[in-house]
């Protein structure tokens, strides 16, 4: 076992050893979904359906890079801990991180006052998935990596759609 992977299993051992949060953790890891749809009614409520339809096609792109990137990386999962609920597939990227930290990325702009809030929320989604038992740190790591890196991608689309007219808002309104 090399270093990093030996650190990889004693971080998820040392994370997952923290019963008294499995309701907590548990609860964040399950309702992300919940707190998906609550950021799209927001979002159309607030700045229409240009937004909102970005912000869906960041999450379409988000959810199908961590399912096709799965079978690539065909990392399995955990074995062997405390386990609060199971899961299948392969364990690397981890989809929940890429997913919040490509919402977190995409929402900073927009977030306001609540920017940090908008952080803590996928920090706390991505550490949840070890904390339960699902996910190694490195699975986490990398898709909050990716996460970010999609996000980004989506910023660019955005500006790059409100700089040829396709869309009829601006970043600097939305703020």
């Amino acid at each position: 076992m090399s270093i990093y992977s030996q650190f990889d299993y004693y971080a998820l051992i040392f994370l997952n050893s923290f019963s008294f949060l499995d309701p907590f953790m548990l609860f964040v890891s399950l309702k992300f979904d919940y707190f998906i749809f609550l950021i799209i009614a927001v979002l159309y409520y607030y700045n229409g359906r240009e937004q909102t339809i970005l912000f869906l096609a960041l999450l379409v792109s988000a959810w199908a890079l961590a399912l096709a990137l799965k079978p690539v990386f065909e990392v399995p999962r955990p074995e062997d801990i405390r386990f609060v609920t199971c899961t299948t597939g392969y364990s690397m990227p981890s989809g929940h991180s890429l997913m919040s930290f490509a919402l977190a990325t995409f929402l900073h702009p927009r977030a306001g006052k609540y920017k940090l809030l908008v952080w803590a929320f996928a920090i706390t989604v991505s550490l949840s998935r070890i904390f339960i038992g699902v996910h190694y740190p490195s699975d986490v790591i990398v898709g909050a990596f990716i996460g970010l890196l999609v996000g980004f991608f989506w910023i660019c689309v955005e500006k790059m759609l409100i700089k040829y007219g396709l869309f009829g808002y601006s970043l600097e309104k939305a703020r």
